[in-house]
């Protein structure tokens, strides 16, 4: 992972530790996470860029991160996401109902949505963590998404986005 200057645009630091490719980064006010292809996610202090900790419990390669109020979301080509509790670090829930590898993810204000090669959308309650709606509609892999103003967008491999 590298750290570039966005006034200057040089690299200010190189994070090391992974021993796989980096599929996954997102950023939360304090913390940086990367997730690899070696099942692990990183979790980096955004100031010092130390590694913090290093989360484990996938069983495959760790393909989208995603990161909200008070949880940070891993999917995972071991077709579930997991709910890490973003000051503990720990891991407080693993979602399962996908049947291919996790893809995409996305957070409104009460709901986490993924994507995934099962080729469906799911929402995700984020007071129960039960899945509330499975999408079928594309044709295959829902490889993005995006959630703004009440509405979802999936963009697929099959060359649609979908609106929910």
């Amino acid at each position: 992972v590298r750290v570039w200057d966005t006034r200057t645009l040089e690299c200010r630091a190189t994070l090391t530790g992974h021993t796989g490719a980096v599929r996954a980064l997102v950023a939360s006010p304090t913390r940086v996470f990367s997730g690899s292809d070696d099942t692990t996610i990183k979790v980096w202090d955004a100031e010092t860029l130390k590694c913090l900790k290093t989360l484990e419990g996938h069983e495959d390669n760790v393909r989208v991160l995603a990161v909200g109020e008070r949880h940070m979301f891993s999917g995972s080509w071991d077709k579930t996401i997991r709910v890490w509790d973003i000051l503990t670090l720990e891991c407080i829930r693993v979602l399962e109902g996908h049947t291919e590898a996790v893809l995409a993810l996305a957070v409104s204000p009460t709901q986490l949505v993924s994507g995934s090669y099962d080729t469906t959308v799911r929402f995700w309650d984020m007071t129960t963590w039960r899945c509330v709606r499975k999408c079928d509609g594309h044709e295959d892999a829902v490889r993005v998404l995006a959630a703004a103003g009440g509405r979802v967008f999936s963009g697929s491999y099959d060359g649609t986005i979908g609106l929910w």
